[in-house]
């Protein structure tokens, strides 16, 4: 197991279908899945949507545990927010910022959380507001807190 971290054991067979492949001898099953994913170096990390035309997110390297698994959750929040599953996509962004509470992708967490919250609440200023606003009070200068600046346009 490459991160034996019981946290990350537990979001691995949890909310992930794992593919691993064998970067030196390939079946030729994997053949396609291999193509697809271009690994050029290990680990690397890559989240489809669950219909597998989607690349959600990926990154090459190392995490923290609670990094990985918030990454996990930010993935499937991407997931629900494309198939219009808006109340599920704030619980996985919930469930990211519970992991990971001050890691690198609070700012990210909060500008999709509010998003997602603001449209599943039939587009509830004060649910988008929240969020976008406590991302541009702890991350002005975050591109994120560039993209939420139209908060201060928005009606009360």
């Amino acid at each position: 197991m490459t991160y034996p971290d019981p946290l990350v054991q537990s979001a691995l067979s949890d909310l992930v279908a794992g593919v691993r492949l064998q970067l030196g001898e390939r079946h030729d099953d994997f053949a396609e899945a291999a193509a697809m994913t271009r690994v050029r170096f290990s680990p690397r990390f890559r989240f489809f949507s669950t219909d597998g035309k989607r690349l959600l997110r990926e990154w090459s390297g190392w995490l923290s545990p609670a990094e990985l698994v918030a990454e996990i959750r930010i993935a499937r929040g991407e997931d629900a927010l494309q198939q219009v599953a808006y109340l599920e996509a704030v619980k996985e962004f919930d469930a990211a910022l519970e992991v990971s509470p001050e890691g690198p992708a609070v700012a990210e967490i909060l500008y999709q959380r509010g998003m997602a919250a603001f449209i599943a609440g039939n587009f509830d200023w004060p649910a988008l507001r929240n969020d976008w606003q406590a991302l541009i009070d702890r991350f002005p200068s975050s591109r994120w807190a560039r993209h939420a600046e139209v908060i201060a346009d928005a009606p009360e």
